[in-house]
């Protein structure tokens, strides 16, 4: 049935995001089609592209979906805990990004296909938005904002840094047969020292940590 009600078109519009993000965790990014999406969504096609027009500009509003959520869950907590020094603002941003990894999965997609191939204008609206969203974090931040700014740039480049390394193969000893019986060589990194053995989780808990205390010394005054 079609939905005519504002409500009625939201709650499809989030059951969409949420087929789409679901078929995710089990198809590739690259393999992932429209028509798998409205079939998870129980909808026609063409029902589908009243919504989005093609998979980037869908996976763009799971972006500002996850970001609106986990920038809201910093903001709320910013609130509440009222932080003082670099530990205690480690602590909330980490607390905020609790089960992120869905975030970090979308960000790394964001920085590599989607800024790519979605429409300028819809990528500006998006930015538009984000940046709303980034001046209320960075108002409640206990620092001055050139260094709160600072700080979000260090956690943006760490989530998508340790996300990606994550997904790198576990080291093998050989070869994976291909289906069909053809052969194909390592995957990316497999043979690489840096590739598997890490907490990704723990590791980028380490990393923010760090950041945080070492930007805020350059920052103080002397």
């Amino acid at each position: 049935m079609r939905a005519r009600s504002l409500a009625e078109k939201q709650q499809r519009r989030a059951d969409i995001l949420c087929a789409a993000e679901d078929l995710w965790t089990t198809t590739p990014y690259a393999d992932l089609s429209m028509n798998q999406v409205a079939s998870a969504a129980q909808l026609a096609k063409g029902t589908l592209y009243l919504y989005f027009d093609t998979k980037e500009e869908l996976f763009l509003a799971l972006v500002d979906s996850h970001l609106a959520v986990w920038i809201a869950r910093a903001a709320a907590l910013l609130e509440e805990r009222r932080p003082r020094t670099p530990a205690q603002l480690a602590d909330v941003l980490l607390e905020a990004g609790q089960d992120s990894h869905s975030v970090r999965r979308l960000l790394v997609l964001l920085g590599t296909v989607l800024e790519r191939r979605v429409r300028p204008e819809l990528l500006q609206v998006f930015y538009q938005n984000l940046n709303g969203h980034l001046e209320r974090l960075l108002a409640l931040m206990p620092l001055e904002r050139e260094v709160s700014v600072r700080v979000l740039r260090h956690l943006y480049a760490l989530a998508i840094g340790w996300q990606h390394l994550s997904e790198q193969p576990q080291p093998q000893t050989r070869s994976q047969p291909r289906p069909g019986g053809a052969q194909t060589g390592p995957a990316l990194g497999q043979n690489c020292v840096l590739s598997g053995g890490h907490d990704a989780d723990e590791e980028f808990g380490l990393a923010v940590r760090a950041v945080i205390d070492r930007v805020t010394r350059v920052a103080a005054p002397a």
